[in-house]
């Protein structure tokens, strides 16, 4: 599904180039479900950014389900990434103003379909997850599982080929990590989600199916 070939990456530090990456090979597989673990600045993160089409300034290779990425445009990297990923982050990223229904319909109505299209589907899927009458309050009214739990809703509703979560439990307590995770680990044994996590916290390991470690900007894979 992805490949990445001796991908490299530096930012520019006064006069001084900071490697970030370095020489990173990685597949992906569908439905795979992969942790990325390592200590903060290891370069988690920016891995992450460059699969989601997010960055597109580095070296090497990156290959998706035969399609070369690389040399792609910005114009081209945002609609891959509109139509083929899904965010999840540590800090909900949730729009205040909007109500649940709408921060989750947000991807539909970005992809083109109206109003009147949206509904049910957001509905069923906020009632998959556990929220379904949770559609018509903002985000400051639900608990920080139940945000997660929406910020989830919102990244799979377009039904993209992965999921990208940065930190998904970051903020949430031990118990509420645990159910999000086990959200996650559903999404990918009975829906076939390929999901790619970013954590420090070994806890979250135990729900996936492979773990590779970043450490100063080189990957190497957990023999599990």
């Amino acid at each position: 599904m992805i490949k990445l070939e001796k991908i490299r990456k530096a930012y520019k530090a006064d006069n001084d180039w900071i490697p970030v990456l370095k020489d990173v090979d990685l597949e992906v597989m569908e439905k795979d479900f992969l942790a990325i673990m390592g200590p903060s600045g290891s370069g988690k993160s920016t891995l992450l950014n460059l699969i989601g089409f997010v960055d597109r300034h580095y070296l090497g290779n990156y290959n998706l389900e035969g399609e070369i990425v690389t040399s792609k445009g910005d114009a081209d990297l945002s609609r891959l990434r509109n139509q083929r990923v899904g965010f999840v982050f540590q800090q909900f990223n949730l729009i205040e103003t909007l109500t649940i229904e709408e921060n989750v319909e947000l991807p539909l109505l970005y992809d083109g379909w109206n109003y009147t299209q949206t509904k049910s589907k957001v509905q069923e899927l906020l009632e998959k997850l556990g929220i379904g009458d949770k559609g018509k309050k903002y985000p400051k009214q639900l608990s920080g599982g139940q945000q997660q739990r929406a910020a989830i809703a919102r990244a799979i509703i377009n039904d993209p080929d992965f999921i990208l979560a940065d930190e998904p439990t970051g903020a949430l307590d031990t118990q509420t990590s645990s159910d999000i995770m086990n959200v996650f680990k559903t999404l990918n044994e009975e829906e076939g989600v390929t999901i790619i996590l970013v954590t420090h916290d070994p806890s979250t390991v135990e729900y996936c199916n492979r773990v590779v470690h970043m450490q100063d900007g080189v990957l190497t894979e957990e023999v599990r």
